[in-house]
């Protein structure tokens, strides 16, 4: 059953406005200096997160926002801390899933150019990309279009066309 997109779009904002809200704490928050001595690397296996672990988590949030998709998806490899971490993530199951299927759909030279949008776009901006029903031409409902990786209504959509 699908919801109106009224109650869709203001779901959105109020998510819009909870990050908004989670951003301006951690950036009112001083920042705390960490006073351990430099260590070498070494080669003996670290567990959890490592030297991540000791940023705040809000930063550590920030910091996984502005990856790609690519290297969270990699970073979910190294160990069940930095999955569990990349999975707190708000909507991280829905870009996965919806990225993976855009990418099987497509034809070659599409998957060609969604792989390098991948590549490319933070995982904020391809979240935005992917969950935003607004066309960004005439404001009607739509969906996510290969023209120039917008969102676009079906009349807009084949109005562009011809």
């Amino acid at each position: 059953m699908r919801r109106h997109p009224w109650f869709q779009e203001q779901a959105h904002r109020r998510r819009l406005a909870v990050e908004a809200g989670h951003q301006r704490a951690a950036a009112e928050r001083p920042l705390q200096l960490v006073s351990s001595p430099i260590e070498p690397i070494s080669d003996v296996p670290v567990t959890g997160l490592g030297r991540l672990a000791t940023l705040p988590n809000e930063v550590i949030m920030i910091v996984f926002y502005n990856c790609t998709l690519r290297s969270l998806l990699r970073l979910e490899r190294v160990n069940r801390a930095a999955k569990k971490f990349v999975s707190l993530l708000h909507d991280i199951v829905f870009v996965r899933e919806t990225a993976k299927g855009i990418i099987q759909r497509a034809v070659p030279q599409f998957r060609k150019i969604m792989f390098t949008v991948l590549k490319i776009t933070t995982y904020h901006g391809l979240r935005q990309l992917l969950a935003t029903y607004t066309c960004e031409t005439c404001g009607k409902p739509g969906s996510f279009r290969m023209v120039k990786v917008k969102v676009l209504c079906d009349e807009c959509n084949t109005s562009k066309r011809s």
